[in-house]
Protein backbone atom coordinates (compact mmCIF):
# COMPACT_ATOMS: atom_id res chain seq x y z
CA UNK A 1 0.00 0.00 0.00
CA UNK A 2 1.26 3.40 -0.90
CA UNK A 3 2.05 5.85 1.90
CA UNK A 4 0.98 9.47 2.12
CA UNK A 5 3.66 12.07 1.43
CA UNK A 6 1.84 14.90 3.11
CA UNK A 7 0.74 15.85 6.56
CA UNK A 8 -2.86 15.11 7.56
CA UNK A 9 -3.89 18.77 7.53
CA UNK A 10 -2.61 19.31 3.98
CA UNK A 11 -4.37 16.24 2.62
CA UNK A 12 -7.81 17.03 3.97
CA UNK A 13 -7.56 20.72 3.13
CA UNK A 14 -6.58 19.87 -0.44
CA UNK A 15 -9.55 17.55 -0.76
CA UNK A 16 -11.83 20.30 0.46
CA UNK A 17 -10.44 22.75 -2.09
CA UNK A 18 -10.60 20.31 -4.98
CA UNK A 19 -14.19 19.40 -4.24
CA UNK A 20 -15.18 23.04 -3.74
CA UNK A 21 -16.64 22.40 -0.32
CA UNK A 22 -16.29 24.57 2.77
CA UNK A 23 -13.04 24.06 4.64
CA UNK A 24 -13.82 21.13 6.97
CA UNK A 25 -11.60 22.65 9.65
CA UNK A 26 -13.65 25.90 9.80
CA UNK A 27 -15.59 26.02 13.02
CA UNK A 28 -19.24 26.95 13.28
CA UNK A 29 -18.58 30.58 14.13
CA UNK A 30 -18.84 31.64 10.48
CA UNK A 31 -19.27 35.23 9.38
CA UNK A 32 -22.58 36.90 10.15
CA UNK A 33 -22.51 38.33 6.66
CA UNK A 34 -23.14 34.92 5.07
CA UNK A 35 -26.32 35.59 3.12
CA UNK A 36 -27.13 31.89 2.84
CA UNK A 37 -27.21 31.34 6.59
CA UNK A 38 -29.77 31.90 9.30
CA UNK A 39 -28.67 33.87 12.35
CA UNK A 40 -29.50 32.44 15.74
CA UNK A 41 -29.54 34.40 18.99
CA UNK A 42 -26.30 36.31 19.69
CA UNK A 43 -25.16 36.05 16.06
CA UNK A 44 -24.47 32.28 16.13
CA UNK A 45 -24.79 30.89 12.63
CA UNK A 46 -25.78 27.61 11.01
CA UNK A 47 -24.37 27.53 7.48
CA UNK A 48 -26.87 26.55 4.82
CA UNK A 49 -24.18 24.50 3.08
CA UNK A 50 -25.81 21.72 1.09
CA UNK A 51 -28.75 21.16 3.43
CA UNK A 52 -32.11 20.24 1.91
CA UNK A 53 -34.01 23.55 2.41
CA UNK A 54 -36.92 22.06 4.36
CA UNK A 55 -34.57 20.09 6.60
CA UNK A 56 -32.39 23.13 7.15
CA UNK A 57 -35.36 25.23 8.21
CA UNK A 58 -36.59 22.54 10.62
CA UNK A 59 -33.16 22.16 12.25
CA UNK A 60 -32.83 25.91 12.65
CA UNK A 61 -36.25 26.13 14.27
CA UNK A 62 -35.29 23.34 16.67
CA UNK A 63 -32.16 25.21 17.70
CA UNK A 64 -34.06 28.46 18.21
CA UNK A 65 -36.74 26.80 20.33
CA UNK A 66 -34.26 24.97 22.59
CA UNK A 67 -31.27 27.31 22.90
CA UNK A 68 -30.32 28.12 26.48
CA UNK A 69 -27.76 29.93 28.62
CA UNK A 70 -28.60 27.81 31.66
CA UNK A 71 -25.68 25.42 32.09
CA UNK A 72 -27.59 23.39 34.69
CA UNK A 73 -30.56 22.60 32.44
CA UNK A 74 -28.96 22.04 29.05
CA UNK A 75 -30.69 20.09 26.29
CA UNK A 76 -28.63 17.65 24.24
CA UNK A 77 -28.52 15.97 20.83
CA UNK A 78 -27.26 12.49 19.88
CA UNK A 79 -25.65 11.65 16.55
CA UNK A 80 -24.70 8.36 15.00
CA UNK A 81 -21.21 8.61 13.50
CA UNK A 82 -20.60 6.47 10.40
CA UNK A 83 -22.60 7.54 7.34
CA UNK A 84 -24.37 10.16 9.45
CA UNK A 85 -21.76 12.55 10.80
CA UNK A 86 -19.20 11.51 8.18
CA UNK A 87 -19.37 9.74 4.84
CA UNK A 88 -18.76 5.99 4.99
CA UNK A 89 -17.65 3.63 7.76
CA UNK A 90 -14.61 4.45 9.88
CA UNK A 91 -14.01 1.00 11.38
CA UNK A 92 -14.31 -0.83 8.05
CA UNK A 93 -11.70 1.49 6.57
CA UNK A 94 -9.47 1.13 9.64
CA UNK A 95 -9.82 -2.65 9.47
CA UNK A 96 -8.86 -2.68 5.80
CA UNK A 97 -5.89 -0.43 6.48
CA UNK A 98 -4.85 -2.69 9.36
CA UNK A 99 -5.03 -5.79 7.18
CA UNK A 100 -3.30 -4.17 4.20
CA UNK A 101 -0.39 -3.12 6.38
CA UNK A 102 -0.46 -6.19 8.63
CA UNK A 103 -0.74 -4.03 11.75
CA UNK A 104 -1.51 -6.66 14.39
CA UNK A 105 -0.38 -7.12 17.98
CA UNK A 106 -1.26 -10.78 18.47
CA UNK A 107 0.52 -14.11 18.38
CA UNK A 108 -1.05 -16.73 16.06
CA UNK A 109 -2.63 -18.38 19.09
CA UNK A 110 -4.19 -15.12 20.26
CA UNK A 111 -5.49 -14.46 16.76
CA UNK A 112 -7.20 -17.85 16.62
CA UNK A 113 -8.98 -17.10 19.89
CA UNK A 114 -10.05 -13.68 18.65
CA UNK A 115 -11.38 -15.09 15.39
CA UNK A 116 -13.56 -17.70 17.09
CA UNK A 117 -15.09 -15.49 19.78
CA UNK A 118 -17.67 -12.71 19.78
CA UNK A 119 -20.09 -11.28 22.33
CA UNK A 120 -17.92 -12.73 25.14
CA UNK A 121 -18.34 -16.35 24.13
CA UNK A 122 -17.29 -18.88 21.49
CA UNK A 123 -19.09 -18.35 18.19
CA UNK A 124 -21.50 -21.21 17.36
CA UNK A 125 -20.20 -23.83 14.95
CA UNK A 126 -23.24 -23.43 12.71
CA UNK A 127 -22.65 -22.96 9.01
CA UNK A 128 -23.12 -19.49 7.54
CA UNK A 129 -26.37 -18.49 5.90
CA UNK A 130 -26.70 -18.00 2.15
CA UNK A 131 -24.86 -16.84 0.11
CA UNK A 132 -21.74 -17.43 2.20
CA UNK A 133 -20.37 -20.61 0.62
CA UNK A 134 -17.08 -21.36 -1.09
CA UNK A 135 -16.75 -21.38 -4.89
CA UNK A 136 -17.67 -25.08 -4.98
CA UNK A 137 -20.97 -24.40 -3.20
CA UNK A 138 -19.80 -26.01 0.04
CA UNK A 139 -20.91 -24.70 3.44
CA UNK A 140 -18.47 -22.74 5.57
CA UNK A 141 -18.31 -21.76 9.24
CA UNK A 142 -16.04 -19.51 11.26
CA UNK A 143 -13.89 -22.42 12.44
CA UNK A 144 -13.05 -23.47 8.86
CA UNK A 145 -12.15 -19.91 8.00
CA UNK A 146 -10.18 -19.24 11.18
CA UNK A 147 -7.87 -22.20 10.50
CA UNK A 148 -7.05 -20.80 7.07
CA UNK A 149 -6.63 -17.21 8.30
CA UNK A 150 -4.34 -18.32 11.13
CA UNK A 151 -2.34 -20.50 8.71
CA UNK A 152 -1.70 -17.43 6.56
CA UNK A 153 -0.84 -15.41 9.66
CA UNK A 154 1.69 -18.03 10.78
CA UNK A 155 3.42 -17.64 7.43
CA UNK A 156 3.75 -13.88 7.99
CA UNK A 157 4.77 -14.49 11.61
CA UNK A 158 7.63 -16.70 10.47
CA UNK A 159 8.91 -14.46 7.69
CA UNK A 160 7.93 -10.79 8.26
CA UNK A 161 9.73 -8.80 10.94
CA UNK A 162 7.18 -6.00 10.73
CA UNK A 163 4.80 -8.40 12.46
CA UNK A 164 7.22 -10.51 14.49
CA UNK A 165 10.69 -9.10 15.32
CA UNK A 166 12.01 -12.66 15.55
CA UNK A 167 10.94 -13.61 12.01
CA UNK A 168 13.60 -14.71 9.50
CA UNK A 169 13.07 -11.67 7.24
CA UNK A 170 12.25 -13.64 4.09
CA UNK A 171 9.48 -11.10 3.46
CA UNK A 172 11.52 -7.91 3.46
CA UNK A 173 8.73 -5.34 3.53
CA UNK A 174 4.97 -4.92 3.37
CA UNK A 175 5.08 -4.91 -0.45
CA UNK A 176 6.58 -8.38 -0.34
CA UNK A 177 3.84 -9.50 2.04
CA UNK A 178 1.10 -8.11 -0.19
CA UNK A 179 2.50 -9.96 -3.20
CA UNK A 180 1.96 -13.38 -1.61
CA UNK A 181 -1.02 -15.67 -2.13
CA UNK A 182 -1.17 -16.00 1.65
CA UNK A 183 -1.93 -12.29 1.92
CA UNK A 184 -4.68 -12.46 -0.71
CA UNK A 185 -6.20 -15.42 1.12
CA UNK A 186 -5.86 -13.72 4.52
CA UNK A 187 -7.57 -10.54 3.35
CA UNK A 188 -10.40 -12.19 1.43
CA UNK A 189 -11.30 -14.60 4.22
CA UNK A 190 -11.30 -11.94 6.94
CA UNK A 191 -13.73 -9.80 4.95
CA UNK A 192 -15.84 -12.86 4.06
CA UNK A 193 -15.99 -13.92 7.71
CA UNK A 194 -16.94 -10.47 8.98
CA UNK A 195 -19.93 -10.10 6.67
CA UNK A 196 -21.00 -13.71 7.12
CA UNK A 197 -20.97 -13.42 10.91
CA UNK A 198 -23.21 -10.33 10.86
CA UNK A 199 -25.73 -11.92 8.48
CA UNK A 200 -25.69 -15.27 10.29
CA UNK A 201 -25.53 -14.32 13.97
CA UNK A 202 -26.32 -10.59 14.04
CA UNK A 203 -24.49 -7.40 14.90
CA UNK A 204 -23.71 -8.32 18.52
CA UNK A 205 -21.49 -11.17 17.34
CA UNK A 206 -20.22 -9.61 14.11
CA UNK A 207 -19.34 -6.20 15.49
CA UNK A 208 -17.62 -7.49 18.63
CA UNK A 209 -15.72 -10.01 16.47
CA UNK A 210 -14.41 -7.08 14.43
CA UNK A 211 -13.20 -5.41 17.64
CA UNK A 212 -11.16 -8.50 18.46
CA UNK A 213 -8.77 -7.64 15.64
CA UNK A 214 -7.55 -4.83 17.92
CA UNK A 215 -6.51 -7.22 20.71
CA UNK A 216 -3.01 -6.44 21.96
CA UNK A 217 -3.13 -2.72 21.17
CA UNK A 218 -2.99 -0.09 23.88
CA UNK A 219 -5.56 2.72 23.47
CA UNK A 220 -2.78 5.07 22.33
CA UNK A 221 -1.50 2.57 19.77
CA UNK A 222 -4.98 2.03 18.41
CA UNK A 223 -5.53 5.78 18.17
CA UNK A 224 -2.35 6.09 16.10
CA UNK A 225 -3.47 3.26 13.81
CA UNK A 226 -6.81 5.01 13.34
CA UNK A 227 -5.14 8.36 12.67
CA UNK A 228 -3.04 6.76 9.94
CA UNK A 229 -6.01 4.94 8.40
CA UNK A 230 -8.26 8.02 8.44
CA UNK A 231 -5.53 10.12 6.83
CA UNK A 232 -5.05 7.52 4.12
CA UNK A 233 -8.71 6.96 3.26
CA UNK A 234 -9.66 10.63 3.29
CA UNK A 235 -7.46 10.87 0.20
CA UNK A 236 -8.58 7.65 -1.50
CA UNK A 237 -11.17 7.34 -4.27
CA UNK A 238 -14.66 6.33 -3.15
CA UNK A 239 -15.42 2.98 -4.72
CA UNK A 240 -16.60 -0.54 -4.00
CA UNK A 241 -13.80 -3.11 -4.05
CA UNK A 242 -13.79 -6.90 -3.74
CA UNK A 243 -11.31 -9.32 -2.20
CA UNK A 244 -11.09 -12.89 -3.56
CA UNK A 245 -8.91 -15.69 -2.27
CA UNK A 246 -6.53 -17.46 -4.69
CA UNK A 247 -7.27 -20.93 -6.05
CA UNK A 248 -3.74 -21.94 -5.01
CA UNK A 249 -4.65 -21.86 -1.28
CA UNK A 250 -8.07 -23.43 -0.77
CA UNK A 251 -7.18 -24.49 2.76
CA UNK A 252 -9.93 -26.04 4.88
CA UNK A 253 -12.72 -23.56 4.02
CA UNK A 254 -12.01 -23.64 0.30
CA UNK A 255 -11.64 -20.76 -2.14
CA UNK A 256 -13.98 -17.85 -1.44
CA UNK A 257 -14.94 -15.10 -3.86
CA UNK A 258 -16.50 -12.03 -2.32
CA UNK A 259 -17.02 -10.69 -5.84
CA UNK A 260 -19.35 -13.58 -6.72
CA UNK A 261 -21.66 -12.90 -3.76
CA UNK A 262 -21.39 -9.10 -4.12
CA UNK A 263 -19.74 -8.74 -0.72
CA UNK A 264 -17.85 -5.50 -1.27
CA UNK A 265 -15.90 -3.05 0.85
CA UNK A 266 -16.63 0.62 0.20
CA UNK A 267 -13.31 2.40 0.54
CA UNK A 268 -12.92 6.08 1.22
CA UNK A 269 -13.86 8.48 4.01
CA UNK A 270 -15.09 12.06 3.85
CA UNK A 271 -15.92 14.68 6.43
CA UNK A 272 -19.37 16.28 6.26
CA UNK A 273 -18.92 20.02 6.84
CA UNK A 274 -22.64 20.55 7.43
CA UNK A 275 -22.59 18.12 10.34
CA UNK A 276 -19.46 19.48 11.98
CA UNK A 277 -20.97 22.95 11.63
CA UNK A 278 -24.25 21.78 13.16
CA UNK A 279 -22.48 20.22 16.15
CA UNK A 280 -20.57 23.41 16.83
CA UNK A 281 -23.67 25.60 16.45
CA UNK A 282 -25.63 23.37 18.83
CA UNK A 283 -22.93 23.79 21.46
CA UNK A 284 -22.80 27.55 20.88
CA UNK A 285 -26.51 27.62 21.65
CA UNK A 286 -26.09 25.69 24.91
CA UNK A 287 -27.03 22.28 23.50
CA UNK A 288 -24.62 19.45 24.28
CA UNK A 289 -23.58 17.00 21.57
CA UNK A 290 -23.03 13.24 21.93
CA UNK A 291 -22.04 10.48 19.53
CA UNK A 292 -23.70 7.07 19.80
CA UNK A 293 -21.93 4.64 17.51
CA UNK A 294 -21.86 0.91 16.81
CA UNK A 295 -18.12 1.29 16.24
CA UNK A 296 -15.48 1.08 18.95
CA UNK A 297 -15.35 4.25 21.02
CA UNK A 298 -11.57 4.66 20.62
CA UNK A 299 -11.87 4.41 16.83
CA UNK A 300 -14.55 7.09 16.60
CA UNK A 301 -12.83 9.40 19.09
CA UNK A 302 -9.82 9.36 16.76
CA UNK A 303 -12.05 11.14 14.25
CA UNK A 304 -14.77 12.98 16.18
CA UNK A 305 -12.50 14.39 18.90
CA UNK A 306 -9.50 15.18 16.69
CA UNK A 307 -9.37 18.99 16.35
CA UNK A 308 -8.12 18.65 12.77
CA UNK A 309 -11.60 17.67 11.60
CA UNK A 310 -13.65 20.37 13.34
CA UNK A 311 -16.33 18.22 15.00
CA UNK A 312 -14.85 18.96 18.43
CA UNK A 313 -16.80 16.28 20.29
CA UNK A 314 -15.38 15.74 23.80
CA UNK A 315 -13.93 12.23 24.12
CA UNK A 316 -16.20 11.47 27.07
CA UNK A 317 -19.23 12.28 24.89
CA UNK A 318 -18.66 9.28 22.61
CA UNK A 319 -20.72 6.19 23.41
CA UNK A 320 -19.51 3.23 21.37
CA UNK A 321 -18.50 -0.41 21.58
CA UNK A 322 -15.85 -1.16 24.17
CA UNK A 323 -13.14 -3.70 24.86
CA UNK A 324 -11.68 -4.40 28.28
CA UNK A 325 -7.95 -4.04 28.85
CA UNK A 326 -5.63 -6.46 30.61
CA UNK A 327 -3.23 -5.66 33.45
CA UNK A 328 -0.71 -4.33 30.94
CA UNK A 329 -3.24 -1.86 29.56
CA UNK A 330 -3.76 -3.74 26.28
CA UNK A 331 -7.10 -4.62 24.78
CA UNK A 332 -8.31 -8.16 25.23
CA UNK A 333 -11.11 -10.08 23.48
CA UNK A 334 -13.71 -9.22 26.11
CA UNK A 335 -16.47 -6.62 26.20
CA UNK A 336 -18.00 -5.13 29.37
CA UNK A 337 -20.94 -6.79 31.12
CA UNK A 338 -23.97 -5.97 28.99
CA UNK A 339 -26.11 -5.26 32.06
CA UNK A 340 -23.75 -2.42 32.91
CA UNK A 341 -23.04 -1.23 29.38
CA UNK A 342 -25.01 -2.67 26.48
CA UNK A 343 -23.50 -3.48 23.09
CA UNK A 344 -24.12 -0.10 21.50
CA UNK A 345 -26.20 -1.09 18.49
CA UNK A 346 -29.97 -1.18 17.92
CA UNK A 347 -31.74 -1.45 21.31
CA UNK A 348 -28.33 -1.14 23.01
CA UNK A 349 -28.09 2.46 21.80
CA UNK A 350 -31.43 3.36 23.37
CA UNK A 351 -30.50 1.41 26.52
CA UNK A 352 -27.20 3.26 27.05
CA UNK A 353 -28.74 6.69 26.37
CA UNK A 354 -31.49 5.91 28.85
CA UNK A 355 -29.03 4.57 31.44
CA UNK A 356 -26.32 7.23 31.22
CA UNK A 357 -27.64 10.39 29.56
CA UNK A 358 -31.30 10.59 30.55
CA UNK A 359 -30.50 10.59 34.31
CA UNK A 360 -27.76 13.18 33.78
CA UNK A 361 -30.03 15.61 31.94
CA UNK A 362 -33.39 14.53 33.34
CA UNK A 363 -34.66 14.34 29.78
CA UNK A 364 -34.44 12.60 26.44
CA UNK A 365 -32.38 14.20 23.66
CA UNK A 366 -34.09 16.89 21.59
CA UNK A 367 -32.53 15.52 18.39
CA UNK A 368 -31.34 12.12 17.23
CA UNK A 369 -29.54 11.67 13.91
CA UNK A 370 -28.79 8.39 12.17
CA UNK A 371 -28.74 6.49 8.90
CA UNK A 372 -29.36 2.76 9.38
CA UNK A 373 -31.33 0.00 11.06
CA UNK A 374 -28.82 0.15 13.91
CA UNK A 375 -30.22 3.59 14.79
CA UNK A 376 -33.93 2.73 14.56
CA UNK A 377 -34.40 1.82 18.22
CA UNK A 378 -32.81 4.96 19.62
CA UNK A 379 -34.88 6.99 17.16
CA UNK A 380 -38.16 5.36 18.20
CA UNK A 381 -37.78 4.05 21.77
CA UNK A 382 -36.95 7.56 22.95
CA UNK A 383 -39.63 9.27 20.86
CA UNK A 384 -42.56 6.92 20.36
CA UNK A 385 -42.39 7.56 16.61
CA UNK A 386 -43.90 4.89 14.35
CA UNK A 387 -46.06 3.78 17.32
CA UNK A 388 -43.10 2.23 19.16
CA UNK A 389 -43.39 2.00 22.94
CA UNK A 390 -41.02 4.40 24.67
CA UNK A 391 -38.27 3.13 26.96
CA UNK A 392 -39.03 5.80 29.60
CA UNK A 393 -41.70 8.30 30.65
CA UNK A 394 -39.78 11.46 29.73
CA UNK A 395 -40.92 13.90 27.09
CA UNK A 396 -40.17 12.35 23.71
CA UNK A 397 -37.37 13.27 21.34
CA UNK A 398 -38.52 16.26 19.32
CA UNK A 399 -36.89 15.51 16.00
CA UNK A 400 -35.16 12.72 14.10
CA UNK A 401 -32.72 13.53 11.30
CA UNK A 402 -32.13 10.72 8.79
CA UNK A 403 -29.11 10.69 6.52
CA UNK A 404 -30.93 9.21 3.55
CA UNK A 405 -29.34 5.97 2.44
CA UNK A 406 -32.58 4.63 0.99
CA UNK A 407 -33.08 2.03 3.70
CA UNK A 408 -35.99 -0.36 4.10
CA UNK A 409 -37.78 -1.95 7.07
CA UNK A 410 -37.96 0.20 10.22
CA UNK A 411 -35.84 3.06 8.98
CA UNK A 412 -37.72 2.94 5.70
CA UNK A 413 -40.96 3.42 7.62
CA UNK A 414 -39.53 6.49 9.35
CA UNK A 415 -38.38 7.78 5.98
CA UNK A 416 -41.91 7.46 4.62
CA UNK A 417 -43.21 9.47 7.57
CA UNK A 418 -40.57 12.08 6.79
CA UNK A 419 -41.68 12.32 3.16
CA UNK A 420 -45.28 12.84 4.30
CA UNK A 421 -44.10 15.75 6.46
CA UNK A 422 -41.92 17.45 3.85
CA UNK A 423 -42.84 21.13 3.59
CA UNK A 424 -45.02 21.12 6.72
CA UNK A 425 -44.34 23.77 9.41
CA UNK A 426 -43.28 21.44 12.22
CA UNK A 427 -41.90 18.11 10.96
CA UNK A 428 -40.79 15.55 13.54
CA UNK A 429 -38.72 13.44 11.11
CA UNK A 430 -36.57 14.98 8.36
CA UNK A 431 -34.40 13.58 5.56
CA UNK A 432 -31.08 14.74 4.16
CA UNK A 433 -29.77 13.54 0.80
CA UNK A 434 -26.22 13.04 -0.40
CA UNK A 435 -24.18 12.17 -3.46
CA UNK A 436 -22.56 8.82 -2.73
CA UNK A 437 -20.18 9.24 -5.68
CA UNK A 438 -18.50 12.26 -4.10
CA UNK A 439 -19.32 11.87 -0.40
CA UNK A 440 -20.93 15.31 -0.39
CA UNK A 441 -24.40 16.32 0.69
CA UNK A 442 -26.81 17.72 -1.87
CA UNK A 443 -29.54 20.32 -1.18
CA UNK A 444 -32.32 17.75 -1.46
CA UNK A 445 -34.00 15.04 0.60
CA UNK A 446 -33.20 12.56 -2.18
CA UNK A 447 -29.90 10.70 -2.58
CA UNK A 448 -27.75 9.85 -5.57
CA UNK A 449 -26.61 6.28 -5.04
CA UNK A 450 -23.06 5.19 -5.80
CA UNK A 451 -22.80 4.51 -9.53
CA UNK A 452 -26.30 5.81 -10.27
CA UNK A 453 -27.40 8.84 -12.28
CA UNK A 454 -30.85 9.64 -10.87
CA UNK A 455 -31.93 10.75 -7.41
CA UNK A 456 -33.98 8.46 -5.16
CA UNK A 457 -36.18 9.43 -2.20
CA UNK A 458 -37.28 6.20 -0.53
CA UNK A 459 -36.94 2.48 -1.10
Amino acid sequence: MKKSKFKLFSIVLSIALLLSIPNPFTLASASNTNRNSINTHNGQVLDSGKWAPNTYKAINNLIQENRTHNSKRKPYAVFDWDNTSIFQDTTDNVMNYQVNNLKFKMTPEQLEHSLTHGDNKPIPQEIFVEPYKNVNGQSVNIYNLSKDIVSDYKYFWAHYRGLNPNADGKLADIAAVQATDQFKDFKAKIWFAYSALIDTFGEDVGYTWQLNLFVGFTPDELTQLCNDAIEYYLAEKIQNVYFDSPATLPGIAGEVKNSVIDNYFTQGLRTVPEMSNLMNVLRQNGIDVYISTAAMDTVVRSFSSNPLYGYNVPEENVLGLRLKVDNAGRYKAEIPDKKDYAINVKHGKAYNINKYLVPKYGANPILIAGDSSGDYEMMTELSGFNNVKMINDKKPVKMVLISNRIRGEGLGELSKIATSQMGTPNPSIVLQGRNENTGLWIPDERTLRLGKTSLQLIK
